[in-house]
């Protein structure tokens, strides 16, 4: 018998075959990750607003030992050194600058504990709603300066 080296009509059509199911797949798996890709970038576009405020109200927090004064509503408080935090027409105002855009509400509410030491905290609590594709809402606890 004669050896028949080579590639027959039906092994060609069973790697073709086998060829376009590996393609397939591949293109709907990084069909599935571009997609999700775009989602994540669109989600957190404004939770950056977040971080901005958490940068200055930390830093006022540790330089206080006391708030000035706290609306009823809750959005302006005044430290004792002068520090005003104001939540106008979404915006967050330090000292008439704004820091903050896009925020759909804050409030801004205080009260005081006493330690096991019995030293007295003042804490201040920041509820802040952030929309952006989907709405973030955060709850931060703050100890002012108490030593």
């Amino acid at each position: 018998m004669k050896s028949e080296k080579g590639i027959t009509l039906i092994s060609l059509i069973i790697y073709l075959v086998i060829l376009a199911i590996i393609l397939g797949v591949l293109a709907s798996i990084s069909i599935n990750i571009f997609n999700n890709l775009k989602y994540a970038k669109d989600t957190g576009k404004d939770l950056y607003q977040f971080n901005n405020f958490n940068m200055y109200f930390i830093d006022d927090v540790k330089n206080n030992s006391k708030i000035y004064d706290l609306d009823e509503e809750g959005h302006k408080i005044i430290f004792i050194d002068g520090t005003v935090y104001t939540f106008e027409n979404n915006n967050i105002y330090r000292n008439k600058v704004k820091i903050c855009e896009n925020i759909e509400n804050i409030r801004f509410s205080s009260r005081e504990i006493e330690d096991e030491n019995n030293f007295k905290k003042q804490i201040i609590t920041v509820e802040m709603t952030i929309k952006a594709d989907t709405i973030f809402t955060s709850k931060n606890e703050y100890v002012l300066k108490y030593w």
